[in-house]
């Protein structure tokens, strides 16, 4: 006849010697499991196995620290057992039993549940096991049972190791792990406020130039002025926005690339001919240096665009009127990637900048607010990586710098 786990878990308690009993994680239960079928199945025995969460996957991790094959069995489960598991390892000289119930959990999360767990090694415990259970176990398994003896205290000593070692390293993980997740919140609130900071002058601009449309008649100079401050406050919010969405999709692979066959002279010229034409007095040439001989490569064309958008747009905002920018391309690696190149004879990048240019919010110059947020670059590694490839920076104060892009030629897939 069977018995829900709470059953026997009534009469462990009761036994003399006590069992021992402990709140465990299902880690920690899987651990006590594996270092038990070590000391347990050293030469072959039995595992028996009842219901409950859980209980499979001990099963498994019990017999994992078992040097050779054991027999598994399971016990029939009992009517409306409810929640619980029960394992017992009976071996050739000596053998264990453990119930685990489970508490209230934490969180939906079933490794965040903890258990209330009872286990003994000791031989009344074999006969609770043998009286509830007997019925439905083989003859050769209940002789078995009748003859096991207790641990012994080395055997212990070195089971007692086991489980500290292994909750002091999952102590300090989850240390590790609350730090990381407190700095990443404290991050989080400032990029907050950054981007709430950054969109606020944008808007500001953009409302005053429509209020200022609407209620004062002005030529047809001064409404044109006012229409391109607007659309270029419109369209850096709309950037800005996008960036953020899209870094966040990249940044947990959510994001399913259209690669699509693109010569890369066609992609320059889509990114760099609006930003020439839409060209202000006082900006820096911008020149391109891209064969027509160069090979098909497949990529998502929008994001794409997109990197060689920031690339550019971000040089030209550090490059003087008398200075030069250049877009170019060549084969590399021995044909099997590409590199694209933005080059610019600006400002430069500070050197203790350059190891954290590409990284989320950096800013190489703090105090400048022409950075914007910091995203643009990160959404440029973000969307290179995507593509299997690699964005790096090489630059010096007042020199300039140069931005370069290695994609793979690979076939469409």
């Amino acid at each position: 006849m069977s018995h829900p786990t709470s059953v026997f878990i009534t009469r462990l308690r009761s036994l003399q010697p006590s069992p021992v009993v402990g709140c465990y994680t299902p880690a920690t239960i899987g651990q006590l499991t594996q270092s038990l079928g070590r000391q347990v199945f050293a030469a072959g025995g039995t595992l028996l196995e009842s219901g409950g969460t859980g209980s499979q996957a001990w099963a498994e991790l019990a017999l994992r620290g078992a040097p050779v094959d054991v027999e598994r069995l399971t016990l029939p489960a009992a009517p409306g057992p409810g929640p619980g598991a029960i394992l017992a390892g009976i071996g050739r000289e000596y053998g264990y039993v453990l119930a685990a119930m489970p508490t209230e959990p934490l969180d939906r999360d079933e490794s965040l549940r903890l258990y209330d767990v009872f286990w003994s090694s000791e031989p009344a415990a074999f006969v609770v096991l043998a009286d509830l259970f007997g019925a439905d176990l083989p003859r050769e398994v209940l002789n078995r049972l009748q003859n096991l003896r207790a641990l012994p205290s080395t055997a212990l000593l070195s089971l007692a190791t086991d489980v500290l070692d292994f909750s002091a390293r999952q102590h300090a993980a989850l240390g590790v792990a609350n730090r990381s997740v407190n700095e990443r919140l404290r991050n989080h609130e400032d990029q907050t406020r950054m981007i709430v900071h950054d969109m606020r002058a944008p808007l500001h601009t953009l409302l005053i130039s429509i209020k200022a449309l609407q209620r004062q008649r002005f030529d047809p100079d001064s409404q044109q002025e006012l229409l391109s401050v607007a659309t270029d406050s419109a369209n850096y919010l709309l950037n800005l926005t996008e960036t953020v969405l899209d870094s966040a999709r990249l940044e947990t692979s959510n994001w399913s690339l259209k690669r699509q066959p693109i010569r890369l002279v066609t992609l320059v010229q889509g990114v760099c001919e609006p930003l020439e034409l839409a060209a202000r007095p006082g900006q820096p040439q911008l020149r391109r240096a891209i064969a027509d001989d160069l090979p098909v490569v497949w990529l998502d064309r929008g994001l794409m665009e997109r990197v060689l958008t920031n690339l550019v747009t971000n040089a030209i905002k550090y490059t003087p009127p008398s200075g030069e920018i250049v877009v170019s391309a060549q084969i590399a690696h021995a044909g099997h990637a590409l590199e694209l190149r933005v080059h610019d004879s600006g400002a430069g990048i500070p050197p203790e900048a350059l190891d954290h240019i590409f990284e989320r919010f950096y800013q190489a110059r703090a105090d400048d607010r022409r950075n914007g947020t910091g995203l643009g670059l990160y959404f440029c590694r973000l969307a290179v990586e995507a593509h299997g490839g690699s964005i790096a920076a090489q630059s010096a104060v007042g020199q300039g710098s140069t931005f370069t892009i290695l994609l793979p030629l690979t076939e469409e897939g």
